[in-house]
């Protein structure tokens, strides 16, 4: 079975902030299992038709198509950026954000005293505060 993060990582900081289902059926696999198939999927990259399914699930396999819904869901009803921020505001302590490194596509800018970058991490950090 292909692992991400620990399951029980996974348990702790992750599932408490996934809303359970209002209507119809509860997930037929552990969430922690889906939410390792979705982690893979991101670190890997691989395409979801071509995620390897039987070596993430452990009982109940999902195919592709279930584990996307989960994804898909939970992107669109701010699952993940809620999660996100728990997790950042969490760990706020702990976080060195002296050396951030953007994408590189952020220029410096000459006209003001603060660059573009820090701007946008002075941005991040304010979504902490919340």
């Amino acid at each position: 079975m292909y692992k991400v993060l620990d399951k029980d990582i996974i348990e702790m900081e992750i599932v408490p902030h996934i809303p359970l289902p209002k209507r119809g059926f509860p997930p037929t696999a552990p969430l922690c299992e889906i939410l390792n198939a979705i982690l893979y999927k991101m670190k890997s990259g691989v395409q979801w038709d071509l995620l390897p399914v039987s070596a993430l699930f452990s009982d109940k396999v999902l195919s592709w198509q279930s584990v996307y819904h989960h994804y898909r869901k939970w992107c669109l009803d701010g699952t993940y950026m809620d999660c996100w921020v728990a997790v950042m505001k969490r760990y706020k302590g702990r976080l060195d954000l002296s050396s951030v490194d953007l994408d590189g596509s952020h220029p410096w800018r000459a006209s003001s005293g603060i660059s573009s970058a820090q701007e946008t991490l002075n941005h991040q950090c304010a979504l902490f505060d919340r």
